[in-house]
């Protein structure tokens, strides 16, 4: 499989004047308080930790396979593997007592960037398709990206996993994210249509079993350039990584209220500390509105997708 060279393209794909930001702020709400702080995790190293998600007592957040030696394991073209990780919180955001997660299916697929329903019991991924795709490098065979939804059964782990219906071996679909009710599922998608390398979409979920007619997200949201990493929050605001022009480094977090009425709305970068220089992705904020995580490759980080924990939000 060719899991990482289709992450790390979706990756990488995928200074206004205070009066407009002041407006700005008035306006969508999305301005933050100077008083956010932000730390690097004590469990980040020269490997891979990103796409953290809270579920009830338990955080997930993906993390390369590795030897038993802790090497990161690599396929023929020199990509990452992927696994699911799951730990426990402690009071400060910092990750403890980390562990692959439990899974009936066999073999070394990958997982990554996931989202869980409320109630922790059905997990949706992004994975590999198990047939090649439509090549679009020449020379290499492209298994494309594709989202599978899996369920937790009490003493067996996770298990009974569905592709998607609508995932097409043709193209790359990618970081499923829930709606707080559940009932929407927003990803990002490279099918025809798609504005930039990479487009956000979302399609209706009916009780994890069924799915309605795949939809692309505005024109104000989407840009000519690459969005990933979807989230979206207890009050509805979505939350987004693109590499768009204007922003403050290579990839940064925009926020975009689903509920404002203002037609004309634009998706607005967050400020620092939540967005630097470097490389800022898969932003994901607690019930609360005030704690979270998000991934970063900025500096004086460990070398590879780090995370870190952000408070006074």
């Amino acid at each position: 499989m060719k899991k990482q060279n289709n992450i790390e393209e979706n990756k990488v794909m995928f200074r206004t004047q205070f009066t407009l930001l002041f407006l700005l702020a008035l306006t969508y709400g999305f301005s933050q308080d100077k008083s956010v702080a932000i730390k690097k995790l004590e469990i980040n190293t020269k490997l891979d930790h990103f796409a953290a998600r809270v579920v009830g007592d338990k955080i997930y957040f993906s993390h390369n396979l590795t030897t038993k030696r802790g090497r990161a394991i690599k396929d023929k073209y020199g990509g990452f593997y992927y696994i699911m990780y799951e730990a426990l919180i402690n009071e400060d955001g910092e990750i403890k007592n980390e562990k692959p997660i439990v899974k009936t299916e066999l073999g070394r697929f990958n997982m990554s960037s996931s989202t869980f329903s409320k109630d922790g019991k059905y997990m949706y991924f992004t994975t590999n398709h198990e047939d090649k795709g439509a090549n679009k490098l020449k020379g290499i065979e492209t298994y494309n990206l594709q989202i599978k939804r899996a369920e937790y059964v009490e003493g067996t782990g996770w298990t009974n996993f569905e592709v998607l219906p609508f995932c097409d071996p043709d193209h790359n679909f990618a970081h499923p994210a829930l709606s707080p009710d559940g009932s929407t599922l927003y990803f990002i998608a490279d099918v025809k249509g798609t504005k930039g390398k990479s487009d956000l979409y979302k399609v209706s979920v009916s009780s994890h079993k069924t799915y309605g007619e795949v939809t692309k997200l505005d024109d104000n949201i989407n840009s000519s350039r690459t969005e990933i990493f979807p989230f979206v929050s207890t009050d509805n605001k979505l939350y987004f990584t693109s590499d768009r022009r204007g922003g403050k480094g290579g990839l940064d977090i925009y926020s975009y209220d689903l509920e404002s009425s203002v037609a004309d709305q634009k998706p607005v970068s967050l400020d620092a500390p939540i967005n630097s220089r470097g490389d800022d992705f898969s932003f994901f904020i607690n019930d609360d509105l005030t704690t979270g995580y998000l991934s970063s490759r900025r500096l004086k980080g460990e070398g590879g997708d780090d995370l870190y924990y952000f408070s006074k939000f």
